[in-house]
């Protein structure tokens, strides 16, 4: 029997609706006995044949006593789907349905179970194990038939053999179109349909084609109604194709045999392959190429189609170390999304739609608690692809929203290109590596906290920030990291850090609101730059020591100055314009001192540095004390000192914070020896202060 009222009541309480097919739209449904004898009197014959009410279907074949059972494809397409094992998959019913407009108000027909549900598969113990004793696999926990009417009605009975009847609300006997889904996974003959009022074939219209893995032939969403393809082409206003297959990839022979299809084009193509992926022994370059060759087959059969290409769905099981241990090198799901992305660039008729970012990050969207979306999950698909699909191309090629203009990037030189493409394909390389990083959740998660932190309801404090308010935290945060790094604690680091990436979110955040850019162009525009300054890593230059990849970084670093001085029209930019005036002077001293030094304006060596330092000693100390000329030659001594530090290869800023670090050490040694003695440092004279000081530095050698 279909589920009671009461248990989808205490479903609906437990919190597993999300994680079923089951809606409270779908309360009242009613199955009459499996038995012609018990149907009710005024029930008569629609007139025509079947088939003129069947949508969906490629094939019908005669399956004796009446019935005719449908199939989705055509007969080649079968014969090929038979010979790589997919054959029994393929004859499920998934999309297929009976559309009729009838004055009635109760639709039966006869149904024979062709294929049923294997309750040995794991995915049926584990969305059952998830769900309890609420109901039979059958009666829409893993499948079901749908009936769903016009006006917001819709019923859910079980998949049998027998007499199969749907009542519905229509006391005044209105034209009212019912469409009958029948099962996703199972298969099922059908035959006798009939209705308690007036009937006719409901009109025929344009038609949704929908391709794809288990996700898009509805596996384990339950109601057929509720599948993502189905909710979308009801959206849409069109009929609905599905050529899913559970299990399978891209595979451009599948295409073969659509003759039918292409007499009479879709109105819209979704494609949506990826997942079967994630565990195929083939290599990244296999699928990438699969994948290329089945969405350039495609576009060529469909050249005036739109094609919405949506890339694998969020999993819950994408950070399980048990998951990804068996799968080939551990890879993630995610360079599947990249190799999609770009085998679609090129093709006019095609959108991306991110799939990754649609779904919440819940277990609870998903029938089985980890891959396969139940009717929750489905229905928020559905919706991300009606609005690609309204906006006349979505989010586009690459899978990006609608955003502020991103930051201006010089454009590369030859050593390597940062295109899309060519990130798409730094990125796919990366990721079909052995122990490539997978998502960030909390990195995610930590934007979506600023911005919330920003919102009218959000913190005072945060919500009043600017970028000028924040010059002095960002500062700070970067100091107090640098201590942490230096004191090379981890978990002091990872504090610290944490504070200096806070900063880099919130500024990024004050910048979205105003338009200027997002955290994904700051995240971009670095990604870019490195790609773009490492040629001897991403491109083709050779680089085999150390002065090779400083002298490819700067030859990179000075076109991107030409370049930018050129797109903005600018005077030329000067050889230490780049060198912030806020760096700390010292590091500042060593940079502006490089760069000179790398046009030619050096010394020989370090002896005439050390010659330098002198002379400035000496006009140092010819200068008044206490006037401005001395305190500018000392500055010019300290200048000189930072010169010796770098040609002696020596950093000179990590330099004296060293000194400073080791005098701090050793002076908080003198004070605990005073207090040993029982006096206080001011009390002790200079001898003693020098006694106590040669203790501490004694003392730390032996250390």
């Amino acid at each position: 029997m279909a589920l009671s009222k009461d248990d989808r009541a205490r479903l609906i309480k437990s919190g597993k609706l999300a994680r079923t097919a089951l809606a409270a739209a779908h309360m009242g449904t009613r199955m009459t006995p499996h038995s012609g004898e018990d149907a009710a009197p005024s029930e008569v014959s629609l007139p025509g044949d079947i088939t003129e009410y069947l949508r969906g279907a490629l094939l019908v074949e005669d399956a004796g006593d009446g019935l005719v059972q449908p199939y989705r494809f055509s007969e080649k397409q079968l014969r090929y789907l038979d010979s790589v094992g997919r054959g029994r998959r393929s004859r499920a019913t998934s999309g297929i349905c009976l559309a009729l407009v009838t004055t009635g108000s109760e639709v039966s027909f006869d149904c024979h179970v062709t294929a049923a549900l294997d309750p040995a598969h794991p995915l049926y113990s584990e969305v059952m194990e998830h769900l309890g004793s609420l109901g039979q696999a059958e009666d829409g926990l893993i499948d079901g038939i749908d009936a769903v009417v016009e006006g917001g009605q819709s019923h859910t009975v079980a998949v049998r053999d027998g007499r199969i009847a749907v009542r519905f609300d229509n006391p005044e006997h209105l034209p009212l179109e019912v469409r009958i889904y029948l099962p996703l996974i199972m298969s099922v003959a059908v035959g006798r349909l009939v209705s308690n009022g007036t009937a006719a074939p409901a009109p025929r219209r344009g038609y949704l084609l929908a391709l794809g893995d288990s996700i898009t032939q509805g596996f384990v969403v339950g109601c057929p109604s509720l599948s993502y393809p189905a909710l979308l082409s009801a959206e849409l206003g069109l009929d609905l194709v599905n050529q899913a297959v559970c299990g399978y990839v891209f595979d451009q022979k599948t295409l073969t045999g659509i003759k039918a299809l292409r007499k009479e084009p879709p109105a819209a193509i979704t494609v949506a392959y990826g997942t079967n992926d994630w565990g195929c022994e083939g290599s990244g370059k296999e699928i990438r190429r699969d994948a290329s060759a089945y969405l350039d087959r495609l576009c060529k059969l469909f050249p005036n189609t739109p094609i919405y290409v949506l890339t694998p769905l969020w999993r819950a099981d994408e950070a399980d170390e048990a998951t990804l241990a068996g799968i080939p090198n551990g890879k993630s799901l995610s360079w599947v999304r990249r190799a999609i992305e770009r085998a679609c660039r090129g093709h006019e008729n095609v959108t991306v739609v991110d799939g990754a970012s649609i779904l919440p990050r819940s277990p609870l969207m998903f029938a089985d608690g980890r891959l396969h979306p139940g009717s929750t999950g489905a229905g928020i698909v559905a919706e991300a692809l009606a609005a690609a699909v309204r906006n006349g191309g979505g989010v586009g090629v690459g899978g990006r929203g609608p955003q502020a203009d991103p930051v201006s990037a010089p454009v590369p030189g030859p050593e390597v290109a940062t295109t899309a493409d060519a990130l798409c394909a730094v990125d796919a390389e990366s990721l079909s590596r052995p122990g490539v990083p997978g998502t960030h959740c909390e990195f995610d998660r930590l934007v979506r906290t600023v911005w919330r932190l920003r919102q009218e309801d959000g913190c005072p404090w945060d919500r009043e920030q600017t970028h000028e308010s924040l010059v002095r935290y960002m500062v700070e945060e970067a100091y107090e990291a640098a201590e942490a790094l230096r004191a090379d604690d981890a978990s002091h680091m990872a504090e610290e850090l944490g504070d200096v990436l806070y900063q880099v979110v919130l500024n990024s955040q004050v910048a979205a609101e105003e338009g200027a850019f997002t955290i994904d162009d700051v995240c971009r525009a670095i990604d870019e730059k490195l790609v773009r300054r490492h040629p001897h890593v991403f491109g083709g230059v050779d680089a085999e020591t150390p002065e090779d990849v400083a002298r490819i970084w700067d030859n990179v670093k000075r076109r991107e100055r030409e370049t930018a001085g050129a797109s903005a029209r600018e005077p030329e930019v000067g050889l230490l314009d780049s060198v912030p005036r806020a760096m700390p002077a010292l590091m500042q001293c060593q940079k502006i001192s490089a760069r000179a030094a790398k046009v030619g304006f050096d010394w020989d060596d370090v002896s005439g540095v050390w010659d330098k330092v002198h002379e400035e000693r000496d006009e140092f100390e010819r200068e008044p004390t206490g006037s401005q000329a001395r305190a500018l030659e000392f500055g010019d001594l300290l200048f000189s000192l930072v010169n010796v530090a770098r040609m002696e290869g020596i950093d000179a800023e990590g330099a004296l914070a060293q000194s400073n670090e080791k005098f701090r050490r050793r002076w908080s040694r003198m004070e605990d020896l005073a207090r040993e003695k029982g006096c206080d440092l001011d009390a002790l004279s200079t001898a003693e202060l020098n006694e106590l000081w040669d203790r501490a530095k004694q003392e730390e050698s032996h250390s």
